[in-house]
């Protein structure tokens, strides 16, 4: 009887967002050389930022989400901190029959911390996401509009910015000419006692650095494994989510079900109101989802929604088969392979990273520091999309 039912053909139509990337400006005081934001000097308006809120609420958006997480993202946000205050303030108003509640997050440069960035995050319990990539001699690619320095400025800013947020990761953006890995992580904690997420730049020319790579995760890993020895949980968060990926899929050799959260659980609107698949796709005008005045998403938002595991390339005997859906969908567009291809820097950097997480696993394993510190990867399964994205 059961094998008579007939195979359903259309895919399921509900794809609830429950994280959104708001771009209130794209402007910024930086020019980071690898950032993928033109920095254009353009603000989201006030009926805009209102209307993306009141968007996000419908059904037909979030569905039955109950908790919805807005991240604040640009540009540098906090250039527009007086709205920020008046999306929050509209956020957390109390609505009739609406029983959805926000949390509150942002990317940010770290330059600015001052008493209004300090009250919106502190009464809108933000987290950051704050941007260093280590030391004086890592943050040269990360110049102030003038062509000054920013780092002391964001050594100042960052441990204020700890302490008024809900949640606070360091963002270790590296490329192949920042590889000095565990220096830039130590660097940065040694400037405040944050989560760190390392976040290399995939559509970099890493040609010839495979063996420096190689090098920098060995070196990463000798002292990740002496820091658990201690007694001590090293704040790589997701060097602990990949092993907590790893550690769950080992057995049964499960790839994940999504390449990434684009265009499903995760979207983004610009400065101007337009729904993107994601803030990577800031620039992909071609692949914009229509607006927030709409009631609904258009149909072309199910050829990210539906992209699961089957659509992209499995590659049998791949170290990171089990934890890597693919990488950025953005990047491997840009990069010329395709909504279903995958960018190559994508595998020579996953590969590398799980090289170091198995190796991790297999020397820790029976450690009960590890144990006990690996049951407390963090929960709050929002902010890893975060995490894991690189924001």
């Amino acid at each position: 009887m059961i094998l008579s039912l007939p195979i359903q053909q259309e895919p399921k139509r509900y794809a609830p967002v429950h994280t959104l990337m708001l771009y209130l400006t794209e402007e910024c005081n930086l020019r980071c050389t690898y950032c993928f934001v033109k920095k254009e000097p353009k603000f989201m308006t006030r009926e805009t930022a209102l209307r993306t809120i009141d968007w996000l609420l419908q059904r037909n958006i979030s569905g039955g989400e109950y908790e919805l997480l807005v991240n604040f993202f640009g540009g540098e946000p906090f250039l527009a901190v007086d709205l920020m205050q008046e999306v929050v303030d509209y956020g957390r108003l109390v609505r009739p029959n609406v029983y959805k509640t926000f949390k509150f997050g942002a990317t940010t440069n770290g330059t600015l911390a001052n008493s209004r960035v300090e009250k919106v995050i502190r009464e809108g319990e933000l987290a950051l996401m704050v941007s260093l990539d280590g030391g004086p001699g890592a943050s040269r690619l990360r110049p102030m509009v003038s062509g000054r320095d920013s780092y002391s400025l964001v050594r100042k800013n960052l441990p204020k910015l700890a302490e008024w947020a809900r949640l606070c990761t360091a963002r270790v953006t590296f490329t192949p000419d920042n590889l000095e890995l565990l220096k830039n992580v130590r660097d940065v904690l040694d400037v405040a006692p944050v989560r760190v997420a390392l976040s290399p730049v995939v559509e970099a020319d890493w040609s010839g650095s495979q063996e420096a790579l190689e090098e920098a995760h060995q070196e990463l890993g000798d002292w990740f494994a002496a820091e658990v020895r201690a007694g001590r949980r090293p704040p790589l968060e997701v060097t602990w989510e990949l092993l907590r990926d790893y550690r769950e899929r080992l057995v049964c050799q499960r790839r994940p079900a999504r390449t990434c959260p684009v265009g499903e659980g995760l979207m983004a609107v610009d400065s101007a109101g337009n729904v993107l698949p994601c803030h990577r796709f800031l620039h992909r005008r071609q692949d914009l989802l229509g607006g927030v005045e709409a009631g609904e998403l258009p149909a072309e938002r199910w050829r990210f929604a539906h992209l699961t595991r089957a659509e992209i390339p499995d590659c049998q005997d791949c170290i990171a088969r089990t934890v890597c859906g693919g990488g950025c969908r953005a990047v491997a567009l840009d990069g010329g392979y395709g909504l279903e291809g995958v960018h190559p820097n994508h595998c020579l950097l996953m590969q590398s990273q799980m090289r170091l997480v198995a190796r991790l696993y297999e020397e820790l394993r029976m450690e009960e520091n590890f144990c006990r510190a690996l049951a407390q990867v963090h929960s709050d399964t929002h902010y890893q999309e975060l995490y894991q994205l690189g924001s």
